[in-house]
C-alpha cells in the first residue's frame, strides 16, 4: 500500500489496529476450522527492513485432507521475484 497507493506506514498500522478487534473476533477463530492457512509477514531475514520488499510466507495446510495433496511453493534456495501488477484488488 505504501510504494502502489501512497499510504503512510503510520497510516496502514492505525488502519490495522482499527479492525483488530474484528479480526481477533471473528478472523483468527477461524484458523483453527480451516484446511489452509497463508500468512503473509514482514521477513526475519534483514534485521531493521524499513522497505518491507521481502516477505515472509507460510503455507499451513491440515494433514489428511480428502483430495488435498502436499503443495510446496518454491524448493530450498529458491530465488523469486515479484513485481506489483498496479491493478487494485
Amino acid at each position: 500500500d505504501m510504494e502502489e497507493r501512497g499510504h503512510s506506514l503510520e497510516s496502514i498500522k492505525a488502519s490495522i489496529g482499527a479492525r483488530k478487534l474484528d479480526f481477533d473476533a471473528y478472523v483468527d477463530p477461524q484458523k483453527q476450522y480451516a484446511d489452509v492457512v497463508i500468512e503473509v509477514l514482514p521477513t526475519q531475514l534483514i534485521p531493521d527492513d524499513n522497505e518491507r520488499k521481502v516477505l515472509r510466507v507460510r503455507l499451513v495446510m491440515k494433514e489428511g485432507v480428502k483430495y488435498f495433496n502436499p503443495v510446496y511453493l518454491f524448493d530450498e534456495g529458491s530465488t523469486v521475484l515479484w513485481i506489483p501488477c498496479g491493478r487494485k484488488l
